[in-house]
C-alpha cells in the first residue's frame, strides 16, 4: 500500500517502530492523513495534507478535513481552511462557521484575523444556502473584523458566483 521512497519522506511515529513512507495513490495519501491525524503528530499531518492538495477529492477527504479544522494540536489550519476551499467541502460549514469564530492558541497574537478570512471565502466558495447562513451569522460576531469578512463575502454574493460550489 506505502512505498518506500527516498526523498519527500513522511514519517508517522508509531509507539514501536517508525514508517519512512509517501503514499502511491489517493487511498494511500487519505490513509496516510488519517493515520497523522489519529496520532495527533503535526509534523505528520503537514506532510500528508501537502500530499493531498493535488489529489481533489476522495471519499471521507472533506469530513477528516473539517473534523481535523477544529482540532488543536496541529498548526495547519489555514491551509486545511484552504483544502476545504478548493474541495467546496459542504460538509464542513458548520466547522468554518465555528473556527471563524475562534483561533486556536498559537494564532491568538494574529488580530489580523487571518483564519478568520480563509473561512469564511471557503464559506462563500462553498456557495450553498446554508454556507450563506452560516456568513449571516458570523456577520453578526462580536470580534469586529470576522463581522466584516463576512459581510464583505455577503455583499459580494452576486458578483462571485463563477467561484461558488453551489
Amino acid at each position: 500500500m506505502l512505498r518506500e521512497v527516498e526523498k519527500s519522506v513522511l514519517e508517522i511515529t508509531q509507539p514501536h517502530y517508525r514508517v519512512k513512507a509517501m503514499a502511491s495513490d489517493k487511498s494511500d495519501t487519505f490513509i496516510v492523513l488519517q493515520k497523522a491525524m489519529q496520532l495527533g503528530d503535526p509534523d505528520a499531518f503537514e506532510e500528508a495534507l501537502r500530499a493531498c492538495f493535488p489529489m481533489q477529492h476522495c471519499a471521507g477527504l472533506c469530513e477528516l478535513l473539517a473534523d481535523v479544522l477544529l482540532e488543536d494540536w496541529h498548526f495547519r489550519h489555514e491551509d486545511v481552511a484552504l483544502a476545504i476551499q478548493d474541495l467546496k467541502c459542504t460538509c464542513a460549514i458548520e466547522a468554518l462557521e465555528r473556527r471563524a469564530s475562534s483561533n486556536p492558541n498559537y494564532l491568538e497574537w494574529d488580530e489580523n484575523h487571518a483564519l478568520a478570512r480563509k473561512c469564511t471565502w471557503a464559506l462563500a466558495d462553498i456557495g450553498t444556502v446554508e454556507a450563506k447562513q452560516a456568513l449571516e451569522r458570523l456577520s453578526e460576531s462580536e470580534t469586529l473584523v470576522v463581522r466584516g469578512f463576512a459581510q464583505k463575502r455577503l455583499d459580494n454574493w452576486d458578483l462571485e458566483t463563477a467561484r461558488k460550489g453551489n
